[in-house]
């Protein structure tokens, strides 16, 4: 072998080697953009949920506090209610009670216009 073909040969390995090396590097490159481009887009796929997360948060919130008013509302309506019920509503003992007392009454005034009656009768 002569120089001048050692030499070329050995050129031809290094411009080889200076060829793979450019395209190892440039695949690397290649492989470097694309975990970027995917962790780019996973930050914005959690970005996103975040958001959603966030808006369902507070709906829930803005619902479980209308809940709550709701209910003290319908726990003041019902205290209410018990405090004026015997305003309004009899029980049935007490209905029972009083109607027998007004019938005891309306018997007594009977028998007393009875009596006043066979009184003026015999007094004639």
């Amino acid at each position: 072998m002569t120089t001048d073909m050692a030499i070329g040969i050995f050129g031809a390995l290094a411009a080889t080697a200076a060829g793979g090396w450019t395209v190892v590097r440039t695949f690397g490159y290649l492989v470097q953009k694309i975990v970027a481009q995917f962790e780019l887009r996973l930050d914005e796929r959690f970005a996103a949920l975040e958001v959603s997360r966030a808006d369902g948060r507070k709906v829930l919130i803005e619902r479980i506090t209308r809940i709550e008013e709701r209910y003290e509302r319908i726990d003041r309506e019902l205290r209410d209610l018990l405090v004026n019920m015997p305003d309004k509503w009899v029980r049935r003992e007490e209905y029972v009670r009083r109607e027998t007392v007004i019938e005891a009454k309306i018997d007594r005034l009977g028998l007393q216009i009875q009596n006043w009656i066979l009184e003026n009768k015999h007094g004639n």
